[in-house]
């Protein structure tokens, strides 16, 4: 018997997911072995639950997300910060923490166009840099959210290897774009 990463998730994670995504496509794709960066698109509040889902159920890791709850200030040392491994993405050390998650051989979770909250949303380089400068692979996760039951999907691409003779922004790009086909991927 697996012992789960986030024991109370027995409870409500598994059947809530169940209830929203409709299907996972790819998940033959996650790595066992190794720690991999993920980074996936973002559209509405409840896409961290599709991202964590697959990959809870296919590895029992734990995902650090580098994430912008509005309830940070409030619970989110206890809820974010303790229970489910988040790192502020406002404090400054944003960078060198999702750094060290990844040098001790952890699971990273990024959202490239960061929160929800802005109009315009560019897509930080800070997931590329990442990769290169630990070696690290991404693993690209398009999803199709929505708050109806049975209404997601996920889907997840093969590992992207970061290159460190290639431009960071055109590599970003090139990920964004492979974020969307996946989301677009029925």
């Amino acid at each position: 018997m697996r012992i789960m990463v986030y024991p109370i998730s027995k409870l409500w994670f598994y059947p809530l997911s169940n209830i929203f995504i409709k299907r996972v496509k790819g998940i033959e794709n996650i790595p066992r072995n190794i720690n991999f960066i993920v980074a996936a698109n973002h559209n509405k509040l409840i896409d961290p639950i599709y991202v964590y889902y697959p990959i809870l159920k296919t590895l029992n890791r734990k995902l650090h997300f580098v994430s912008s709850p509005r309830w940070w200030p409030l619970l989110g040392d206890i809820i974010c910060g303790k229970w489910a491994g988040c790192i502020p993405a406002y404090d400054g050390k944003t960078y060198d923490n999702a750094k060290q998650i990844l040098v001790n051989g952890e699971l990273l979770g990024i959202f490239p166009e960061g929160n929800l909250k802005s109009l315009i949303r560019i897509p930080g380089t800070g997931v590329i840099r990442l990769a290169m400068e630990t070696k690290t692979p991404i693993l690209p996760i398009g999803i199709k959210s929505s708050y109806k039951p049975w209404n997601s999907y996920v889907n997840i691409g093969r590992l992207m290897y970061p290159k460190n003779n290639k431009r960071i922004k055109q590599q970003l790009q090139d990920l964004i774009v492979t974020l969307y086909k996946l989301k677009n991927c029925k």
